[in-house]
């Protein structure tokens, strides 16, 4: 059941920026950061991740840098430093990201109900065994 609360609030947080400002915003680093495997050693592994630094003016004119640290490889590699990118904005909690960053809500979703049912159901099955 916990798995399926975090996908509502992943459905949610989808919903949000379904909805999001979208600006025009300057690259202005972009790096690779590689991840270590722990196979063998007992120990857990880094994940890699394709991060870039831009800065964007918010539609009411502040000026803002942010660091989106889970790009996706695709996009990723079409980012040059110096370039515009298309940011998704959320004023009310000062959030933004790359464009197009996202699973579909709609999954999050159909994952959150089916693991929420799953959950309920199990509970349910576990009750009826004792």
């Amino acid at each position: 059941m916990f798995l399926g609360a975090w996908f509502v609030l992943l459905a949610a947080q989808e919903a949000c920026y379904s909805k999001a400002h979208r600006v025009r915003g300057t690259v202005v680093e972009k790096g690779y950061t590689a991840g270590s495997s722990a196979v063998g050693r007992g120990g857990r592994g880094t994940k890699s991740s394709h991060w870039v630094r831009y800065r964007f003016e918010t539609p009411e004119g502040e000026s803002k840098e942010h660091v989106d640290s889970e790009v996706l490889p695709a996009t990723w590699g079409e980012l040059r430093e110096g370039a515009a990118v298309e940011l998704e904005y959320l004023p009310a909690t000062g959030d933004s990201r790359v464009a197009g960053q996202k699973a579909a809500s709609s999954t999050y979703a159909a994952i959150a109900i089916g693991l929420l049912a799953l959950g309920f159901w199990l509970r349910r099955s576990a009750r009826r065994a004792v």
